[in-house]
Protein backbone atom coordinates (compact mmCIF):
# COMPACT_ATOMS: atom_id res chain seq x y z
CA UNK A 1 0.00 0.00 0.00
CA UNK A 2 1.45 3.39 -1.49
CA UNK A 3 2.69 5.96 1.00
CA UNK A 4 1.10 3.99 4.23
CA UNK A 5 2.89 4.14 7.51
CA UNK A 6 2.01 2.37 11.17
CA UNK A 7 2.74 5.71 12.61
CA UNK A 8 3.79 9.25 11.57
CA UNK A 9 5.35 11.97 13.61
CA UNK A 10 4.82 14.97 12.59
CA UNK A 11 7.84 17.73 13.47
CA UNK A 12 11.50 17.33 13.66
CA UNK A 13 12.38 19.29 16.82
CA UNK A 14 12.94 17.30 20.22
CA UNK A 15 10.03 15.94 20.71
CA UNK A 16 9.73 14.71 17.57
CA UNK A 17 12.90 12.91 17.09
CA UNK A 18 12.78 11.50 20.61
CA UNK A 19 9.13 10.05 20.01
CA UNK A 20 10.06 8.40 16.75
CA UNK A 21 13.33 7.00 18.36
CA UNK A 22 10.93 5.31 21.23
CA UNK A 23 8.74 3.99 18.80
CA UNK A 24 11.95 2.65 16.99
CA UNK A 25 12.92 0.99 20.33
CA UNK A 26 9.57 -0.23 21.01
CA UNK A 27 9.51 -2.30 17.22
CA UNK A 28 7.30 0.04 15.71
CA UNK A 29 9.74 0.26 12.55
CA UNK A 30 7.29 1.04 9.89
CA UNK A 31 7.36 5.00 10.74
CA UNK A 32 7.99 8.06 9.33
CA UNK A 33 8.88 11.75 10.27
CA UNK A 34 7.18 14.42 8.56
CA UNK A 35 8.66 18.13 8.47
CA UNK A 36 8.07 21.23 6.76
CA UNK A 37 11.98 21.94 7.43
CA UNK A 38 14.37 19.80 9.27
CA UNK A 39 16.42 22.39 10.82
CA UNK A 40 13.37 24.89 11.67
CA UNK A 41 11.44 24.86 14.65
CA UNK A 42 11.81 26.27 18.25
CA UNK A 43 14.17 23.21 20.05
CA UNK A 44 16.99 23.63 17.18
CA UNK A 45 17.13 27.46 17.32
CA UNK A 46 16.12 28.89 20.73
CA UNK A 47 17.52 28.91 24.03
CA UNK A 48 18.06 31.17 26.94
CA UNK A 49 21.11 32.10 29.41
CA UNK A 50 21.48 28.10 30.62
CA UNK A 51 18.89 26.57 28.97
CA UNK A 52 17.27 23.94 31.80
CA UNK A 53 16.03 20.72 31.92
CA UNK A 54 13.85 19.96 35.02
CA UNK A 55 13.84 16.41 36.14
CA UNK A 56 14.56 14.33 39.62
CA UNK A 57 16.72 15.65 41.66
CA UNK A 58 20.08 13.00 41.43
CA UNK A 59 23.32 15.39 43.22
CA UNK A 60 22.17 17.26 46.27
CA UNK A 61 21.49 16.10 49.64
CA UNK A 62 17.94 17.19 50.07
CA UNK A 63 16.00 13.86 49.09
CA UNK A 64 14.09 14.03 46.06
CA UNK A 65 11.02 11.57 45.13
CA UNK A 66 8.31 11.28 42.18
CA UNK A 67 5.67 12.65 44.21
CA UNK A 68 7.49 15.84 45.53
CA UNK A 69 8.38 16.62 42.37
CA UNK A 70 4.73 15.86 40.99
CA UNK A 71 3.62 18.14 44.04
CA UNK A 72 6.00 20.71 42.65
CA UNK A 73 4.60 20.58 39.20
CA UNK A 74 1.37 20.99 39.71
CA UNK A 75 1.75 23.38 42.58
CA UNK A 76 1.33 26.37 40.45
CA UNK A 77 -2.89 24.66 39.53
CA UNK A 78 -4.96 24.26 36.70
CA UNK A 79 -3.28 20.69 36.39
CA UNK A 80 -3.87 17.81 36.48
CA UNK A 81 -1.86 15.69 39.38
CA UNK A 82 -1.43 12.66 36.84
CA UNK A 83 -0.11 14.00 34.21
CA UNK A 84 2.50 15.94 36.97
CA UNK A 85 3.03 12.54 38.28
CA UNK A 86 4.04 10.83 35.11
CA UNK A 87 6.48 14.04 33.83
CA UNK A 88 7.91 13.49 36.93
CA UNK A 89 7.75 9.50 37.13
CA UNK A 90 9.77 9.12 33.66
CA UNK A 91 12.18 11.97 34.10
CA UNK A 92 14.81 10.21 35.00
CA UNK A 93 14.30 7.84 32.47
CA UNK A 94 14.44 10.51 29.37
CA UNK A 95 16.95 12.64 31.24
CA UNK A 96 19.38 9.14 31.06
CA UNK A 97 18.75 8.44 27.77
CA UNK A 98 19.80 11.88 26.67
CA UNK A 99 23.27 11.57 28.60
CA UNK A 100 23.98 8.11 27.09
CA UNK A 101 23.02 9.33 23.65
CA UNK A 102 25.94 12.60 24.72
CA UNK A 103 24.11 15.34 25.67
CA UNK A 104 27.06 17.09 27.51
CA UNK A 105 25.20 17.42 30.91
CA UNK A 106 27.28 18.34 33.45
CA UNK A 107 28.71 16.16 36.10
CA UNK A 108 31.30 16.68 39.14
CA UNK A 109 34.25 14.44 39.46
CA UNK A 110 32.15 11.99 41.31
CA UNK A 111 29.62 11.41 37.95
CA UNK A 112 27.22 13.40 39.61
CA UNK A 113 24.77 15.43 37.79
CA UNK A 114 24.60 18.88 38.87
CA UNK A 115 21.52 20.95 39.44
CA UNK A 116 21.00 24.38 40.36
CA UNK A 117 17.12 26.20 41.22
CA UNK A 118 14.86 27.38 37.95
CA UNK A 119 11.60 29.67 38.21
CA UNK A 120 9.01 28.35 39.77
CA UNK A 121 10.77 25.99 42.11
CA UNK A 122 12.68 25.62 45.17
CA UNK A 123 15.19 23.15 44.18
CA UNK A 124 18.02 21.75 42.52
CA UNK A 125 16.18 19.84 40.01
CA UNK A 126 17.29 21.69 37.02
CA UNK A 127 20.47 21.28 34.61
CA UNK A 128 21.64 22.44 31.68
CA UNK A 129 24.42 22.02 28.50
CA UNK A 130 24.14 25.88 28.22
CA UNK A 131 22.50 27.59 25.95
CA UNK A 132 21.81 25.55 23.52
CA UNK A 133 20.45 22.46 25.77
CA UNK A 134 17.48 21.92 23.01
CA UNK A 135 19.72 22.09 20.05
CA UNK A 136 22.42 19.46 21.23
CA UNK A 137 19.57 17.28 22.34
CA UNK A 138 17.46 17.70 18.56
CA UNK A 139 20.95 16.74 17.18
CA UNK A 140 21.75 13.70 19.04
CA UNK A 141 18.54 12.39 18.53
CA UNK A 142 18.56 13.14 15.00
CA UNK A 143 21.72 10.86 14.41
CA UNK A 144 19.73 8.24 16.36
CA UNK A 145 16.44 8.16 14.56
CA UNK A 146 19.23 8.23 11.40
CA UNK A 147 21.02 5.46 12.79
CA UNK A 148 17.59 3.80 13.08
CA UNK A 149 16.99 3.98 9.08
CA UNK A 150 13.68 6.11 10.25
CA UNK A 151 12.76 7.86 6.75
CA UNK A 152 12.42 11.68 7.50
CA UNK A 153 10.10 13.68 4.94
CA UNK A 154 11.73 17.00 4.96
CA UNK A 155 9.54 19.27 2.63
CA UNK A 156 6.57 18.49 4.07
CA UNK A 157 4.20 20.76 5.00
CA UNK A 158 1.26 19.14 6.89
CA UNK A 159 -1.74 21.17 5.76
CA UNK A 160 -4.45 19.14 7.13
CA UNK A 161 -5.64 15.84 9.21
CA UNK A 162 -7.03 12.95 8.02
CA UNK A 163 -10.38 12.48 9.91
CA UNK A 164 -12.95 10.35 9.97
CA UNK A 165 -15.94 9.75 12.53
CA UNK A 166 -13.08 11.19 15.02
CA UNK A 167 -10.08 8.78 14.25
CA UNK A 168 -7.37 9.96 12.43
CA UNK A 169 -5.81 8.26 9.69
CA UNK A 170 -2.81 10.50 8.14
CA UNK A 171 -1.93 13.82 6.89
CA UNK A 172 -2.24 15.89 3.77
CA UNK A 173 1.11 17.49 2.76
CA UNK A 174 1.85 20.21 0.59
CA UNK A 175 5.28 19.47 -1.54
CA UNK A 176 6.76 20.76 -3.85
CA UNK A 177 5.81 18.93 -5.73
CA UNK A 178 1.59 19.87 -5.15
CA UNK A 179 -0.24 18.28 -2.39
CA UNK A 180 0.63 14.56 -1.42
CA UNK A 181 -1.80 11.81 1.17
CA UNK A 182 0.02 9.76 3.74
CA UNK A 183 -1.82 6.75 5.82
CA UNK A 184 -1.29 5.57 8.89
CA UNK A 185 -2.96 4.07 11.91
CA UNK A 186 -1.43 6.38 14.02
CA UNK A 187 -0.33 10.60 13.90
CA UNK A 188 1.52 11.95 16.45
CA UNK A 189 1.85 15.45 17.00
CA UNK A 190 5.39 16.92 18.13
CA UNK A 191 4.93 20.91 16.04
CA UNK A 192 5.72 22.75 19.23
CA UNK A 193 2.98 26.09 20.33
CA UNK A 194 1.12 27.78 17.38
CA UNK A 195 4.36 30.14 17.68
CA UNK A 196 3.08 32.70 14.38
CA UNK A 197 0.00 33.84 17.00
CA UNK A 198 2.19 36.36 18.31
CA UNK A 199 4.30 39.30 16.54
CA UNK A 200 5.98 39.94 19.71
CA UNK A 201 7.33 37.09 19.97
CA UNK A 202 11.04 35.09 21.28
CA UNK A 203 10.19 31.97 18.96
CA UNK A 204 12.28 31.54 15.84
CA UNK A 205 10.30 32.85 12.53
CA UNK A 206 11.12 29.63 11.10
CA UNK A 207 8.66 27.87 13.72
CA UNK A 208 4.84 28.14 12.68
CA UNK A 209 3.44 25.82 14.81
CA UNK A 210 0.65 23.34 13.85
CA UNK A 211 -2.06 23.42 16.96
CA UNK A 212 -5.10 24.54 13.99
CA UNK A 213 -4.46 20.79 12.53
CA UNK A 214 -5.79 19.30 16.09
CA UNK A 215 -8.56 22.28 16.19
CA UNK A 216 -9.70 22.39 12.40
CA UNK A 217 -9.77 18.16 13.23
CA UNK A 218 -12.02 18.46 16.36
CA UNK A 219 -9.55 17.98 19.34
CA UNK A 220 -10.28 19.69 22.90
CA UNK A 221 -7.86 22.18 23.95
CA UNK A 222 -6.10 22.61 27.69
CA UNK A 223 -5.97 25.58 29.40
CA UNK A 224 -4.62 27.65 25.80
CA UNK A 225 -4.95 30.47 27.44
CA UNK A 226 -1.70 29.98 30.06
CA UNK A 227 0.86 31.66 28.53
CA UNK A 228 4.38 32.58 29.49
CA UNK A 229 5.79 35.87 28.46
CA UNK A 230 9.30 37.55 29.54
CA UNK A 231 12.07 40.17 28.53
CA UNK A 232 13.72 39.16 24.85
CA UNK A 233 15.77 40.36 22.40
CA UNK A 234 14.42 41.86 19.26
CA UNK A 235 17.28 41.66 16.33
CA UNK A 236 18.12 37.92 17.70
CA UNK A 237 15.19 36.32 19.38
CA UNK A 238 16.43 34.97 22.69
CA UNK A 239 14.98 34.72 26.28
CA UNK A 240 16.88 37.41 28.51
CA UNK A 241 16.67 35.08 31.58
CA UNK A 242 19.28 33.79 34.09
CA UNK A 243 22.61 35.46 34.18
CA UNK A 244 21.44 37.96 31.82
CA UNK A 245 19.29 39.77 34.22
CA UNK A 246 21.88 38.20 37.25
CA UNK A 247 25.02 40.31 36.39
CA UNK A 248 22.03 43.30 36.79
CA UNK A 249 22.49 45.21 33.58
CA UNK A 250 21.59 48.91 32.60
CA UNK A 251 17.97 48.97 31.47
CA UNK A 252 17.37 52.19 29.34
CA UNK A 253 14.45 53.63 26.46
CA UNK A 254 15.22 55.58 23.68
CA UNK A 255 12.35 58.63 22.20
CA UNK A 256 11.95 59.27 19.02
CA UNK A 257 14.19 62.17 18.93
CA UNK A 258 16.56 60.21 20.12
CA UNK A 259 16.47 61.21 23.80
CA UNK A 260 18.27 58.43 26.36
CA UNK A 261 16.53 58.10 30.29
CA UNK A 262 17.40 55.20 32.65
CA UNK A 263 13.80 54.51 33.85
CA UNK A 264 14.36 52.01 36.10
CA UNK A 265 16.39 54.59 38.17
CA UNK A 266 13.24 57.08 38.23
CA UNK A 267 10.54 54.78 39.68
CA UNK A 268 11.49 52.78 42.94
CA UNK A 269 13.61 52.47 45.39
CA UNK A 270 17.41 51.32 43.77
CA UNK A 271 18.60 49.04 46.04
CA UNK A 272 14.68 47.78 45.52
CA UNK A 273 14.59 48.02 41.96
CA UNK A 274 18.51 46.15 41.12
CA UNK A 275 17.44 43.50 43.73
CA UNK A 276 14.02 42.45 41.31
CA UNK A 277 16.15 42.63 38.33
CA UNK A 278 18.54 40.15 39.88
CA UNK A 279 15.55 38.32 40.67
CA UNK A 280 14.51 38.50 37.06
CA UNK A 281 17.03 35.75 36.75
CA UNK A 282 15.10 33.02 38.89
CA UNK A 283 11.66 34.83 38.05
CA UNK A 284 11.92 35.45 34.28
CA UNK A 285 8.36 35.01 33.09
CA UNK A 286 6.15 37.49 34.14
CA UNK A 287 3.66 37.23 36.95
CA UNK A 288 0.81 38.95 37.74
CA UNK A 289 1.39 37.88 41.29
CA UNK A 290 4.69 39.60 41.38
CA UNK A 291 3.90 42.85 39.45
CA UNK A 292 5.46 44.51 43.44
CA UNK A 293 8.55 42.36 42.99
CA UNK A 294 10.29 41.20 39.97
CA UNK A 295 7.90 41.50 37.35
CA UNK A 296 7.52 45.28 38.11
CA UNK A 297 10.43 45.23 35.82
CA UNK A 298 8.33 43.39 32.62
CA UNK A 299 6.01 46.23 33.23
CA UNK A 300 8.09 49.26 33.32
CA UNK A 301 9.82 47.86 29.85
CA UNK A 302 6.15 47.03 28.80
CA UNK A 303 4.88 51.39 29.68
CA UNK A 304 7.91 52.66 28.13
CA UNK A 305 7.33 50.67 24.70
CA UNK A 306 3.73 51.95 24.70
CA UNK A 307 4.65 55.12 24.91
CA UNK A 308 6.65 54.19 21.43
CA UNK A 309 10.46 54.11 22.99
CA UNK A 310 12.88 51.90 22.11
CA UNK A 311 13.97 49.88 25.10
CA UNK A 312 17.75 48.53 25.43
CA UNK A 313 19.93 46.20 28.31
CA UNK A 314 23.00 47.94 27.96
CA UNK A 315 25.98 45.70 29.51
CA UNK A 316 28.67 48.29 29.26
CA UNK A 317 28.04 50.16 32.17
CA UNK A 318 26.08 49.80 35.80
CA UNK A 319 23.17 51.38 36.33
CA UNK A 320 22.43 54.70 37.65
CA UNK A 321 23.24 54.79 41.42
CA UNK A 322 24.06 50.99 41.23
CA UNK A 323 26.01 50.00 44.56
CA UNK A 324 27.04 46.18 45.10
CA UNK A 325 26.63 46.98 48.91
CA UNK A 326 22.88 47.55 48.44
CA UNK A 327 21.73 44.50 46.95
CA UNK A 328 19.53 41.90 48.68
CA UNK A 329 21.08 39.57 50.72
CA UNK A 330 20.19 36.79 48.04
CA UNK A 331 21.86 38.64 45.05
CA UNK A 332 25.27 39.25 47.22
CA UNK A 333 25.78 36.15 48.36
CA UNK A 334 24.77 34.74 44.67
CA UNK A 335 27.86 37.13 43.07
CA UNK A 336 30.16 36.14 45.90
CA UNK A 337 29.32 32.84 45.82
CA UNK A 338 29.62 32.42 41.77
CA UNK A 339 32.72 34.87 41.99
CA UNK A 340 31.36 37.13 39.58
CA UNK A 341 31.76 40.23 41.02
CA UNK A 342 33.13 42.76 38.67
CA UNK A 343 32.96 46.40 37.70
CA UNK A 344 30.50 46.54 34.95
CA UNK A 345 27.54 43.84 33.99
CA UNK A 346 29.92 42.57 31.22
CA UNK A 347 32.36 41.74 33.47
CA UNK A 348 30.26 39.93 35.69
CA UNK A 349 28.51 38.34 33.01
CA UNK A 350 32.15 37.11 31.20
CA UNK A 351 32.54 35.74 34.80
CA UNK A 352 29.57 33.93 35.11
CA UNK A 353 28.62 32.96 31.83
CA UNK A 354 30.96 33.44 28.65
CA UNK A 355 28.94 31.16 26.73
CA UNK A 356 25.85 33.83 27.21
CA UNK A 357 28.19 36.73 25.47
CA UNK A 358 29.94 34.30 22.82
CA UNK A 359 25.97 33.43 21.83
CA UNK A 360 24.96 36.78 20.73
CA UNK A 361 28.77 37.36 19.46
CA UNK A 362 27.68 34.17 16.72
CA UNK A 363 24.68 36.23 16.49
CA UNK A 364 26.20 39.48 15.31
CA UNK A 365 25.41 41.43 18.29
CA UNK A 366 28.69 42.30 20.86
CA UNK A 367 27.84 42.68 24.34
CA UNK A 368 30.64 44.27 24.92
CA UNK A 369 30.40 47.27 22.49
CA UNK A 370 26.43 47.93 22.35
CA UNK A 371 23.33 47.99 23.74
CA UNK A 372 20.70 45.24 23.21
CA UNK A 373 17.04 45.89 22.24
CA UNK A 374 14.44 44.25 24.07
CA UNK A 375 10.60 43.72 24.08
CA UNK A 376 8.21 41.63 26.34
CA UNK A 377 7.57 38.30 24.22
CA UNK A 378 5.61 35.64 24.23
CA UNK A 379 7.67 32.67 24.98
CA UNK A 380 5.60 29.25 26.05
CA UNK A 381 2.30 27.81 25.74
CA UNK A 382 1.55 26.08 29.11
CA UNK A 383 -1.95 24.90 27.47
CA UNK A 384 -2.36 23.20 24.05
CA UNK A 385 -3.87 19.84 22.64
CA UNK A 386 -5.45 18.23 25.55
CA UNK A 387 -4.07 14.90 26.08
CA UNK A 388 -4.96 11.87 28.41
CA UNK A 389 -1.87 9.64 30.35
CA UNK A 390 -0.94 8.18 26.95
CA UNK A 391 -0.64 11.16 24.87
CA UNK A 392 -3.73 10.53 23.07
CA UNK A 393 -6.06 13.38 21.96
CA UNK A 394 -9.47 13.01 22.12
CA UNK A 395 -9.50 12.61 18.01
CA UNK A 396 -8.53 8.39 18.34
CA UNK A 397 -5.05 7.37 17.25
CA UNK A 398 -4.13 10.93 17.46
CA UNK A 399 -1.78 12.07 19.54
CA UNK A 400 0.27 15.04 20.54
CA UNK A 401 3.67 15.51 22.89
CA UNK A 402 5.93 18.17 23.54
CA UNK A 403 4.56 22.07 23.59
CA UNK A 404 1.97 21.11 21.38
CA UNK A 405 0.39 19.41 24.30
CA UNK A 406 -1.45 21.52 27.22
CA UNK A 407 0.01 19.70 29.69
CA UNK A 408 0.44 22.48 32.39
CA UNK A 409 -1.30 24.34 34.12
CA UNK A 410 -0.64 28.11 35.49
CA UNK A 411 2.70 27.64 36.53
CA UNK A 412 5.24 25.06 36.03
CA UNK A 413 9.28 25.12 36.75
CA UNK A 414 11.77 26.32 33.98
CA UNK A 415 12.87 23.36 32.02
CA UNK A 416 9.42 21.36 32.67
CA UNK A 417 8.45 21.51 29.17
CA UNK A 418 11.74 20.14 27.61
CA UNK A 419 11.36 17.20 29.63
CA UNK A 420 7.94 16.64 28.41
CA UNK A 421 9.53 16.48 24.89
CA UNK A 422 10.53 13.45 25.89
CA UNK A 423 8.13 11.81 28.28
CA UNK A 424 5.21 13.20 25.96
CA UNK A 425 6.77 10.76 23.26
CA UNK A 426 7.75 7.67 25.48
CA UNK A 427 4.00 7.42 26.64
CA UNK A 428 2.75 7.30 23.28
CA UNK A 429 5.26 4.84 21.97
CA UNK A 430 4.56 2.64 24.29
CA UNK A 431 0.78 2.73 24.10
CA UNK A 432 1.17 2.17 20.59
CA UNK A 433 3.21 -0.65 21.01
CA UNK A 434 0.68 -2.59 22.90
CA UNK A 435 -2.20 -1.42 20.71
CA UNK A 436 -0.81 -1.00 17.03
CA UNK A 437 -1.74 -4.40 15.69
CA UNK A 438 -5.31 -3.92 16.50
CA UNK A 439 -5.42 -0.50 14.97
CA UNK A 440 -7.34 -1.36 11.35
CA UNK A 441 -5.24 -0.26 7.88
CA UNK A 442 -7.43 2.31 6.35
CA UNK A 443 -7.60 4.76 3.72
CA UNK A 444 -10.88 6.56 3.70
CA UNK A 445 -11.30 8.83 0.89
CA UNK A 446 -10.92 12.80 1.28
CA UNK A 447 -11.16 15.58 -0.80
CA UNK A 448 -8.44 17.37 -2.39
CA UNK A 449 -7.60 20.99 -0.56
CA UNK A 450 -8.37 24.32 -2.22
CA UNK A 451 -5.56 26.01 -4.11
CA UNK A 452 -5.58 30.08 -3.08
CA UNK A 453 -6.47 32.32 -5.68
CA UNK A 454 -3.53 34.63 -6.80
CA UNK A 455 -3.46 38.48 -6.99
CA UNK A 456 -1.35 41.28 -8.26
CA UNK A 457 -1.75 42.55 -4.84
CA UNK A 458 -1.79 39.46 -2.44
CA UNK A 459 -3.34 40.01 1.15
CA UNK A 460 -1.18 37.05 2.90
CA UNK A 461 1.23 38.82 4.33
CA UNK A 462 -0.69 41.67 5.23
CA UNK A 463 -3.30 40.44 7.51
CA UNK A 464 -0.57 37.85 9.04
CA UNK A 465 1.76 41.03 10.27
CA UNK A 466 -1.86 42.85 10.90
CA UNK A 467 -3.45 40.06 13.20
CA UNK A 468 -0.46 39.10 15.10
CA UNK A 469 0.29 42.32 16.58
CA UNK A 470 -2.90 42.81 17.48
CA UNK A 471 -2.89 39.85 18.99
CA UNK A 472 0.01 40.92 20.93
CA UNK A 473 -1.28 44.15 21.36
CA UNK A 474 -4.82 42.89 22.89
CA UNK A 475 -4.51 39.39 23.68
CA UNK A 476 -0.99 38.61 25.41
CA UNK A 477 0.42 40.34 28.79
CA UNK A 478 -2.45 42.41 28.88
CA UNK A 479 -6.12 41.15 28.22
CA UNK A 480 -9.16 43.53 27.93
CA UNK A 481 -12.83 41.94 28.05
CA UNK A 482 -14.31 44.38 24.97
CA UNK A 483 -10.63 44.50 23.64
CA UNK A 484 -10.42 40.72 23.45
CA UNK A 485 -14.15 40.42 22.41
CA UNK A 486 -13.67 42.79 19.26
CA UNK A 487 -10.68 41.04 18.03
CA UNK A 488 -12.46 37.45 18.34
CA UNK A 489 -15.30 39.22 15.96
CA UNK A 490 -12.91 40.15 13.84
CA UNK A 491 -10.97 37.08 13.67
CA UNK A 492 -14.54 34.97 12.90
CA UNK A 493 -15.38 37.02 10.19
CA UNK A 494 -12.30 36.78 8.40
CA UNK A 495 -12.47 32.59 8.75
CA UNK A 496 -15.32 32.66 7.30
CA UNK A 497 -14.52 34.42 4.10
CA UNK A 498 -10.89 33.14 4.25
CA UNK A 499 -10.58 31.52 0.50
CA UNK A 500 -11.84 35.13 -0.92
CA UNK A 501 -9.62 37.46 1.86
CA UNK A 502 -6.26 35.65 1.62
CA UNK A 503 -4.75 36.11 -1.80
CA UNK A 504 -1.33 34.75 -2.82
CA UNK A 505 1.54 36.01 -5.49
CA UNK A 506 1.85 31.97 -6.68
CA UNK A 507 0.85 29.00 -5.99
CA UNK A 508 4.44 28.29 -4.60
CA UNK A 509 3.15 30.28 -1.57
CA UNK A 510 0.31 27.28 -1.14
CA UNK A 511 1.84 25.93 2.07
CA UNK A 512 2.07 29.33 3.84
CA UNK A 513 -1.45 30.07 3.23
CA UNK A 514 -2.35 26.96 5.12
CA UNK A 515 0.27 27.51 7.50
CA UNK A 516 -1.57 30.97 7.73
CA UNK A 517 -5.02 29.25 7.95
CA UNK A 518 -3.95 27.13 10.87
CA UNK A 519 -2.86 29.94 12.63
CA UNK A 520 -5.85 31.83 12.69
CA UNK A 521 -7.59 29.25 13.92
CA UNK A 522 -5.13 28.90 16.77
CA UNK A 523 -6.10 32.44 17.44
CA UNK A 524 -9.77 32.32 17.26
CA UNK A 525 -9.46 29.52 19.74
CA UNK A 526 -7.32 31.42 21.67
CA UNK A 527 -9.29 34.49 21.96
CA UNK A 528 -12.33 32.74 22.44
CA UNK A 529 -10.78 30.99 25.74
CA UNK A 530 -9.36 34.31 26.45
CA UNK A 531 -12.67 36.01 26.55
CA UNK A 532 -14.35 33.46 28.79
CA UNK A 533 -11.96 33.21 31.17
CA UNK A 534 -11.25 36.74 31.61
CA UNK A 535 -14.12 37.88 34.06
CA UNK A 536 -14.68 34.11 35.82
CA UNK A 537 -11.16 33.56 36.30
CA UNK A 538 -9.22 37.19 36.39
CA UNK A 539 -5.69 38.17 36.21
CA UNK A 540 -3.07 35.20 36.71
CA UNK A 541 -0.04 33.72 35.38
CA UNK A 542 1.41 35.50 32.66
CA UNK A 543 -1.58 37.78 32.24
CA UNK A 544 -3.30 41.15 33.85
CA UNK A 545 -7.14 41.37 32.92
CA UNK A 546 -9.36 44.31 32.82
CA UNK A 547 -12.81 45.02 32.69
CA UNK A 548 -14.17 48.54 31.84
CA UNK A 549 -10.95 50.10 33.03
CA UNK A 550 -11.22 47.54 36.08
CA UNK A 551 -8.08 45.18 36.89
CA UNK A 552 -9.75 41.85 37.45
CA UNK A 553 -8.52 40.07 40.62
CA UNK A 554 -7.80 35.94 40.38
CA UNK A 555 -10.66 33.87 41.23
CA UNK A 556 -8.06 31.13 43.00
CA UNK A 557 -10.99 28.40 43.07
CA UNK A 558 -10.25 28.18 39.21
CA UNK A 559 -6.89 26.39 40.18
CA UNK A 560 -9.46 23.54 40.89
CA UNK A 561 -10.06 23.31 36.85
CA UNK A 562 -8.98 22.55 33.97
CA UNK A 563 -10.08 24.97 31.40
CA UNK A 564 -11.34 23.12 28.07
CA UNK A 565 -12.13 24.66 24.85
CA UNK A 566 -13.80 22.96 22.06
CA UNK A 567 -15.09 23.83 18.62
CA UNK A 568 -18.55 25.03 20.47
CA UNK A 569 -17.81 25.72 24.47
CA UNK A 570 -15.25 26.59 26.80
CA UNK A 571 -16.22 24.74 30.16
CA UNK A 572 -14.18 23.85 33.30
CA UNK A 573 -13.48 20.57 34.93
CA UNK A 574 -11.84 19.50 37.86
CA UNK A 575 -8.27 18.88 38.59
CA UNK A 576 -7.84 15.23 38.81
CA UNK A 577 -5.57 14.59 42.08
CA UNK A 578 -1.87 13.11 42.15
CA UNK A 579 -2.17 9.45 42.38
CA UNK A 580 -1.63 7.64 45.68
CA UNK A 581 -0.86 4.20 44.43
CA UNK A 582 2.16 2.68 45.30
CA UNK A 583 3.33 -0.47 42.79
CA UNK A 584 3.49 -4.01 44.33
CA UNK A 585 6.77 -5.20 42.56
CA UNK A 586 5.84 -8.92 42.52
CA UNK A 587 2.51 -8.41 40.42
CA UNK A 588 4.10 -6.14 37.80
CA UNK A 589 6.85 -8.44 37.92
CA UNK A 590 3.77 -11.04 36.83
CA UNK A 591 3.25 -8.62 33.81
CA UNK A 592 6.80 -8.91 32.29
Amino acid sequence: MRNFYDVIVVGSGAAGFSTADWLHSFGIKNICIVTEGINCGTSRNTGSDKQTYYKLDMCSDAGDSVLKMAQDICAGGGMNGSDAFIEAANSARCFMRLAELGVPFPTDRFGRFAGYRTDHDNTCRATSAGPLTSKYMTEKLQKKVEKNGTPILDGYRVIKLIVKNNKCFGVICCTANGFEFIYSKAVILCTGAPAKIYSHSVYPESQAGATGLAIEAGVELSNFQEWQYGIASVKFRWNLSGSYQQVIPRYFSVDTDGTETEFLASNDNLSDIYSNVFLKGYQWPFDSKKIDGSSKIDLLVFKELEKGKRVFLDYTKNPEGFQFKNLSDEAKEYLLETECLADTPIERLMKLNPKAVKLYKDNGIDLTAEPLEIRIAAQHNNGGIRTDLNSETTVKNLFAAGEAAGKFGVYRPGGSALNDTQVGGLRAAEYLSRIIESIDAETPDVEVPKLPKISENPTLKKYESELSLKMSICAGIFRDCDAVKNLLTELEKINRNFYDLITVKDHLQTGEFYSFKLTLSSMISLCRTEFDSITKIGSRGGCICTKDGVRLPENVEYRKYITVTDSDTVRYEPVDEIPNEKPVFEKLLKNI
